[in-house]
């Protein structure tokens, strides 16, 4: 194989995983070369590694940790294999052993579900937030945009304010005009979860509330002088210099209004999740919400909250 080709191969590897997950994938890597360190396993043995090696990695703190921190470890491993074009020879056993490990996980590590952002905590924002601001403005949009849209923060959404990759979130030209009447704009999302770099659209649909996302966006773009080539959710610094809004900021500054109000600290999914079931009990129909949301099947269904709430919409008084 040419030098050439072998090299774009591997350029083409390295970027096959996001920045923020090859971080993460380097914790589980440590991990297991300190598990192969401790217990004397030659660096020959190591890479490839075989399936029971796995297995004794993946079960080594059986009783301690959830399933899926093993299976993050593991994964972690996987990626570091295909980067270096290794054998990767996890199988069945893997799986049952991982599948051990998650059904002797310990009460303490079991998390509580996400809580969901409501409209309510979107218009505490509006409220408090001065739109005239350049910063504050893209975060409402970002806000509004991820709570109505379904969106993920990291599909709008920099890791940093200082670096960004285009094709990665959305920029001013990605914002569709007005495509009907009352002004529901259609926003290309580049990258996403589910699909990658073929992108998906979101929908922000026009609403009669003060969270409304086409006026959040609208405020925003005419505040920031958003331009076509530039994140859609920078704004501008006292230079008058375009700043990409990070997803860390953005937290910050909803986080920072929210505690005043006693409200706990929130993440970056509180918004889809919250986001979809608004909608649901709102009374939209379910496949409506899971084609605007992008989700997939199963996905859908772990996400759903207040089935108090949900159950009775939807399956009162059924006319059998």
């Amino acid at each position: 194989m040419p030098e050439g080709a072998k090299a774009r191969m591997q350029w083409a590897l390295d970027n096959a995983w996001a920045d923020s997950t090859l971080e993460k994938y380097k914790y589980g890597v440590d991990a297991f070369l300190n598990f192969c360190e401790e217990a004397g396993i030659p660096s020959k043995q190591r890479i490839p590694v075989s399936e029971e090696l796995l297995c004794c990695f993946a079960a080594s703190r059986a009783g301690e940790i959830a399933g899926g921190t093993a299976r993050s470890a593991v994964a972690a491993v996987k990626a570091w294999h295909i980067r270096r074009g290794a054998p990767w020879k996890g199988g069945l056993r893997l799986r049952y052993t991982l599948k051990g490990v998650e059904n002797l996980k310990p009460e303490s590590s079991k998390r509580e579900e996400r809580p969901p952002a409501t409209e309510e905590m979107i218009n505490i924002l509006e409220r408090e937030l001065d739109l005239d601001d350049p910063k504050d403005a893209a975060v409402f949009a970002a806000a509004c945009s991820a709570f109505w849209g379904q969106i993920r923060l990291g599909e709008m959404l920099s890791d940093t304010q200082s670096k960004y990759f285009l094709g990665r979130i959305p920029v001013g030209a990605d914002l569709g005009p007005a495509a009907t009447a009352a002004g529901t704009r259609v926003l290309k999302l580049p990258w996403t979860k589910t699909k990658g770099e073929r992108g998906d659209k979101a929908i922000l649909c026009r609403q009669r509330t003060k969270s409304d996302p086409v006026n959040a966006m609208e405020n925003h773009v005419a505040v920031n002088d958003v331009p076509a080539d530039l994140p859609l959710f920078a704004y501008r610094n006292e230079n008058r210099d375009h700043i990409c809004l990070s997803r860390r900021k953005f937290l910050l500054r909803c986080n920072e209004i929210w505690s005043r109000h006693g409200i706990p600290s929130t993440t970056g999914h509180s918004f889809r999740i919250g986001g979809t079931t608004h909608l649901l009990i709102a009374g939209v129909n379910p496949e409506v919400v899971q084609a605007m949301g992008r989700w997939k099947s199963d996905a859908f269904l772990v996400y759903w909250r207040r089935l108090d709430i949900l159950a009775p919409l939807h399956a009162e008084f059924l006319d059998l």
